[in-house]
């Protein structure tokens, strides 16, 4: 999976009208913990992804579900990590990556999208927010240790000739070393995503409560993939 789309939600406790069932604990681990009404909340969010043919087919929204289900036990996973590093996000870096986002939309046309798809601003921003923070872990602790040699960035650039002006003198340009640099650094997050991100799990212990999840299921969707986590 990639790991610029990743998305991470911490909601605030459940409410007291949700039922017992909604309040039990779907996702936990070392003390973090996600209700099935929070996953819920977020499964909303992401349905503003799908059209309404998608979100008309049964099959395509339990598989919507499933990916979130196994996305939010990364996000527990990394919010552990997070608390283990002291790392938090204030307000302002929220409300500028807000102000950035809206900039691309005309004005009031992003409220009313938000409104279109029954989104509280709020459960948006707080989505918003711990993607953030995913994003803040993964800069910290994960893309330090990806290591990018001068032979790398010449091989690569010898093997893209169709990309590049590949003559026979070494890639001296610095804009253009940067953009290698980009690129192989990315995959190499890409392909250290899941050994790391499996390190975490089992670290902090992280559980899902497959008997809950399939009692969740909406009608006609199934019960989907008991796949353990590793």
């Amino acid at each position: 999976m990639a790991v610029w789309f990743l998305l991470i939600v911490f909601l605030a406790g459940c409410t007291e009208s949700e039922s017992p069932t909604s309040a039990a604990v779907l996702i936990q681990a070392n003390g973090q913990r996600i209700t099935l009404t929070q996953f819920e909340r977020a499964f909303d969010v992401a349905r503003i992804a799908f059209s309404d043919d998608r979100a008309a087919d049964p099959q395509l929204v339990n598989d919507g579900r499933l990916r979130l289900l196994h996305q939010m036990t990364e996000e527990v996973a990394i919010r552990c990590r997070a608390d283990e590093l002291g790392m938090e996000l204030d307000d302002q870096e929220v409300t500028a990556a807000i102000d950035a986002i809206k900039k691309d939309y005309p004005e009031g046309e992003f409220e009313q999208m938000l409104l279109e798809s029954a989104i509280t601003l709020p459960l948006w921003r707080e989505r918003l927010a711990a993607r953030l923070l995913m994003e803040k872990v993964v800069n910290q602790d994960l893309i330090p240790s990806v290591i990018i040699t001068p032979e790398e960035i010449e091989t690569y650039y010898r093997s893209h000739p169709d990309q590049f002006s590949v003559d026979d003198e070494t890639v001296a340009d610095t804009n253009l070393k940067h953009r290698i640099i980009t690129h192989l650094r990315q995959e190499k997050v890409e392909a250290a995503w899941p050994q790391w991100m499996d390190g975490l799990k089992t670290r902090y212990r992280v559980k899902i409560n497959w008997e809950l999840w399939k009692q969740a299921q909406p009608p006609d969707a199934g019960s989907g993939s008991r796949e353990k986590e590793k």
